[in-house]
């Protein structure tokens, strides 16, 4: 979802080198994606699979993910990724910078999104025998389930919602004229993580709602996005504003240590969200300067990882389906843990795949052709203008 980049998210594009204009992949990206699919996966099919009966062992599996909740580790290593990655897909020095971005993106992510709808509503509600009307359906075709109160197909579905929030904040620093500007990328970051915090500090002290905890999660959810990207910006290719490099430090501190010691003293540390997501944190952290993982099995996985975050539900909700129609004492009802980890693991991956192949590599060729469509449209009254003015000067 670029060995080198120049200036980060907010960094004039004329400054990116040809590496980054080339749209190259960086693996040890790939292999964070594949990480954070493989956590919520991890969570995800421990937490169902350990129903099956007492009969199942390892459930310490179960108990692991729960306690260090490995789908919120994840999804917060998703959005940092996305932060690192996607203000550099945006050239403003190019025509129709905003047209391109916007299609392009749309193509990469609603292919492979529409086919899970259908999939999921299958796997999730009428496999079941619960009610997932037309209604429901339609809304979800639009992504906007969460804003109509209609339930989703797959109940990850509000992380691309983030995703989209994310990509038309970048639009709007385009337009104000902010995006060559990483200081105000930065004073956005902390505005919003102040949001995030006087919400929550709100609720602790009065026990009401100001925002809300789920507007101001996303909003923290954001901060983290933008942080991704001045992070690759201002720390890891050293950025030449020192402010902003400072800023970028003092974030990933406040995340990484004090936020999650200062709540752990207030509340606690049990369903304390700031350790999953200081976690999350530190694992990007790791894998951009650290140990960057450079193998062709987190090439693969990552590559596909998109396709394996959509589509691991309908793989095990459909096998547990499955299993729960066998009798109590079935040896397939009585595995370890582990092993339906695995067993699940493999199968999405290997669906993943055969979706990366004929759905996402197909959506993604297609917004580039039409993207340069759009570009050569956009830019048509400039060459009727150039070949007037040749002919007028004739």
């Amino acid at each position: 979802m670029a060995a080198s980049a120049g200036e980060a998210a907010g960094m004039s594009a004329q400054a990116a080198p040809a590496s980054m204009a080339a749209d190259l992949r960086l693996r040890h990206i790939d292999a964070l994606r594949a990480i954070a699919a493989l956590l919520v996966l991890w969570r995800h099919v421990a937490d169902a699979f350990v129903t099956l009966g007492p009969g199942v062992s390892g459930r310490w599996i179960s108990e692991l993910g729960a306690d260090l909740d490995f789908g919120r580790i994840g999804v917060v290593t998703f959005f940092l990724i996305s932060g690192y990655v996607i203000p550099f897909s945006i050239h403003p020095e190019r025509p129709a910078p905003i047209g391109s971005f916007l299609i392009k993106r749309f193509w990469r992510i609603f292919p492979a999104y529409w086919l899970s709808v259908p999939l999921g509503a299958f796997a999730t509600w009428w496999l079941w025998g619960r009610a997932f009307g037309t209604r429901e359906f339609l809304v979800n075709l639009s992504l906007l389930q969460d804003l109509f109160g209609v339930p989703g197909a797959l109940g990850l579905y509000w992380t691309l919602l983030v995703e989209w929030m994310f990509y038309l904040l970048c639009v709007i620093l385009l337009l104000v004229g902010s995006f060559a500007k990483p200081r105000h990328w930065l004073l956005l970051a902390l505005v919003l993580v102040l949001a995030w915090f006087a919400e929550m500090f709100y609720h602790w002290v009065t026990g009401a709602a100001g925002i809300g905890s789920v507007v101001a999660f996303q909003l923290l959810n954001l901060s983290l996005m933008l942080l991704g990207a001045l992070a690759r910006s201002h720390w890891i290719e050293a950025g030449d504003d020192p402010l902003v490099r400072k800023g970028v430090i003092a974030l990933l501190l406040w995340h990484l240590l004090v936020l999650p010691a200062g709540t752990s003293v207030v509340i606690g540390v049990e369903n304390n969200a700031t350790i999953p997501y200081a976690l999350g944190v530190a694992l990007f952290v790791v894998g951009i300067s650290v140990v960057r993982i450079r193998l062709r099995l987190t090439d693969w996985l990552g590559r596909v990882s998109y396709s394996l975050y959509l589509f691991h539900p309908v793989v095990f909700m459909i096998m547990l389906w499955g299993l729960l129609r066998l009798p109590a004492d079935s040896i397939w009802r009585n595995q370890h843990l582990g092993v339906y980890l695995f067993a699940n693991a493999l199968l999405a991956a290997g669906v993943a795949t055969l979706v990366h192949h004929w759905v996402e590599r197909p959506g993604i060729e297609l917004g580039r052709r039409l993207a340069r469509g759009w570009v050569r449209w956009w830019g048509r009254d400039d060459v009727a203008v150039a070949m007037a003015a040749r002919g007028q000067g004739t």
